[in-house]
């Protein structure tokens, strides 16, 4: 005669199986997803942002109103033409370029509208002050025209 507490529990071999097939499918699903948002982000980042159509705007409507000759803040001037007074232009905050083509963390302009400029060795308020922060959309515009080299587009 066996005791209770040792009677081994016998169990189907095929019973787990279900569960093994269902994780597979959910590991399939997480994979699928993660492909396609991975290729969504890509698509996005390689959409070449205009400088005239996307960032001129941005620049025109927080910007130049204080830094315009004569009067230009941080003596910094965006009119007449802000991407010739941006792109590989020292800073004079700064030891960094305004716009350092291909790298936002190097670009003293990009850093002054984040918030990060003081790290950066730089000074003064973050920008568009005295105005409200850019939103995320138009720092990432910001940001991906510079990855894609700052161009005069």
């Amino acid at each position: 005669m066996q005791k209770a507490g040792a009677m081994a529990e016998r169990k189907d071999p095929g019973a787990s199986r279900p569960q093994a097939v269902a994780g597979q499918r959910g590991l399939l699903v997480r994979q699928i997803l993660l492909a396609a948002t991975l290729t969504y982000c890509a698509a996005a980042q390689s959409e070449t942002v205009s400088f005239a159509a996307e960032v001129q705007p941005i620049l025109t409507q927080y910007c130049v109103m204080c830094h315009v000759p004569g009067a230009a803040q941080g003596g910094h001037a965006l009119y007449p033409d802000a991407w010739k007074s941006m792109v590989n232009v020292p800073s004079t905050q700064s030891p960094l370029l305004l716009v350092k083509p291909g790298d936002p963390a190097a670009s003293y302009s990009f850093l002054k509208v984040t918030g990060e400029h003081l790290a950066a060795g730089g000074s003064g308020e973050i920008m568009p002050f005295p105005h409200a922060p850019l939103s995320q959309d138009e720092i990432n515009t910001f940001r991906q025209w510079i990855e894609q080299g700052a161009e005069q587009n």
